[in-house]
């Protein structure tokens, strides 16, 4: 990848250029925006030798199917939303250049194996079997799947047993799929899992195709109010506390140093505030975490 490292030979002063996210993908446009000011002086990590210079072009793969957290902004056709002012600040506050590359969900985790992309912008939930895999940084949101039902229907599902029968909407390969098989076998229940190629089953619940969808309740409610679908959440309560996290592979120095550069920064945008502002302007509520 190109190094953006920018040298005035003269003085010996290195200079950053600080780039926003935006599409990467083949048909996608790119959003680049300069600014900011350059975080310290620690350039050297110590257990890797690299530095944030060495890094170039970062690419974060996001599917653009999922608002608020991320989706194709209409009047602009760039990424935006939740996820990309995540990888805006980090790119200013550490003088990098974030790129968002636009991936299908179901190619995500593949596209991160191979070196395509370096993480994932995708509120990816921390679990012990993703921790086998991949090295994740420090938490920046929880968001605990819910079961979406529509409107009046809420007290359709109050607990896990009230699954029986039902038919269920989830992405698969998502750790609600995960959990949804659990719950079968945790309460002995028997309903039917409906896997999606995307987190977008939510329309098949408005329409009666499905009785529920297993979802994260921010996301659903988003897409349920953008298309006049009349959602809501079911009174069964979470399964699980779901902790959100950015996934790197193991064993590589440059994603060992881009997990270090992740969770200091976002630990700084936790203590200072942006980080709680970010979750109320885009997602309507504080679900930050920074732990």
């Amino acid at each position: 990848m190109k190094k953006r490292l920018l040298s005035v030979m003269l003085a010996g002063v290195m200079m950053f250029s600080l780039a926003a996210c935006g599409n990467s993908a083949e048909d996608s446009k790119t959003d680049e925006t300069s600014g900011g000011t350059k975080k310290s002086e620690t350039e050297e990590s110590e257990e890797t030798g690299l530095s944030k210079e060495d890094l170039g072009t970062i690419n974060v793969g996001i599917d653009g199917a999922y608002p608020p957290y991320c989706f194709l902004n209409d009047e602009t056709d760039e990424t935006d939303g939740f996820e990309v002012a995540m990888m805006r600040e980090i790119a200013d506050r550490n003088g990098l250049d974030i790129q968002c590359v636009v991936t299908a969900w179901d190619g995500m985790f593949s596209a991160l194996d191979s070196g395509r992309i370096d993480t994932v912008a995708e509120s990816i939930t921390i679990t012990e079997e993703r921790k086998a895999d991949y090295i994740f940084s420090t938490s920046y949101i929880e968001a605990s799947n819910r079961f979406i039902v529509r409107e009046g229907e809420e007290a359709s599902i109050t607990s896990f047993e009230d699954l029986a029968g039902k038919k269920i909407g989830v992405a698969s390969g998502q750790e609600a799929y995960s959990q949804l098989e659990k719950m079968k076998e945790e309460y002995k229940v028997d309903f039917e899992i409906v896997p999606y190629d995307s987190s977008t089953n939510a329309y098949d619940v408005s329409i009666g195709r499905l009785d529920a969808s297993y979802m994260n309740p921010i996301a659903a409610l988003s897409t349920s109010e953008a298309g006049e679908m009349k959602l809501t959440v079911a009174e069964c309560p979470a399964y699980v506390a779901d902790y959100c996290g950015y996934a790197f592979v193991k064993d590589s120095e440059r994603a060992e140093l881009l997990e270090q550069i992740f969770s200091d920064t976002i630990k700084e945008m936790h203590e200072d505030g942006t980080l709680k502002s970010l979750c109320e302007e885009w997602l309507g509520a504080d679900v930050s975490t920074g732990e």
